[in-house]
């Protein structure tokens, strides 16, 4: 079949295998460059127990779900150390998954306040008194720890825990930041 003196079938197969071509480059690039070095620098890591790893628009969405660890701002800045020499400036999400209880939930839900109050106003002792009071008011034991961009938030009860990474810096819009004095 022709279509002004061109052949449509052979443009046609010609279109179908540079695609083919273009996207499997693609594929192959983004998974020796980015997943598996990513998988690999993740598997290594002792405090992790699982991880999934999407790539969406761009952005690496990471999910991890830890062991029992001690520390978690040290364990939380070391995995975000270990991808980000890994993806460079690269976007991702890392997203810490847990294994959270009712009663951790509970604690963790009354909590908040506290926390995002303490973002706000600067009263980090009195979040942690509050924090650990909520804890043990279930029967679970509470560490939080802090740096200079997040909150780390770890409670233990029995064999459940819930870990929580908080922002510390509270980004207000600047068009409504004046409503708030």
């Amino acid at each position: 079949m022709q279509w002004y003196g061109w052949r449509v079938p052979v443009i046609l197969a010609a279109l179908v295998v540079g695609l083919s071509f273009f996207f499997a480059v693609q594929w192959l690039y983004n998974h020796y460059n980015y997943q598996e070095p990513l998988s690999r620098v993740l598997r290594a890591e002792k405090a992790v127990q699982s991880f999934s790893i999407e790539k969406r628009d761009g952005l690496f969405n990471i999910t991890v779900r830890l062991k029992g660890t001690a520390d978690l701002r040290e364990t939380y800045r070391k995995l975000k150390k270990s991808i980000e020499d890994v993806l460079g400036r690269h976007p991702y999400t890392l997203e810490i998954r847990d294994n959270r209880d009712q009663e951790l939930n509970n604690a963790y839900y009354y909590s908040q306040f506290a926390l995002y109050e303490a973002q706000v106003r600067g009263n980090y002792r009195e979040m942690v008194r509050y924090i650990e009071e909520r804890a043990a008011s279930v029967g679970a034991q509470a560490n939080i720890s802090l740096d200079d961009e997040n909150i780390y938030v770890h409670m233990k009860h029995g064999e459940h825990h819930l870990y929580a990474v908080v922002p510390r810096r509270v980004n207000l819009n600047p068009e409504t930041a004046d409503s708030y004095r």
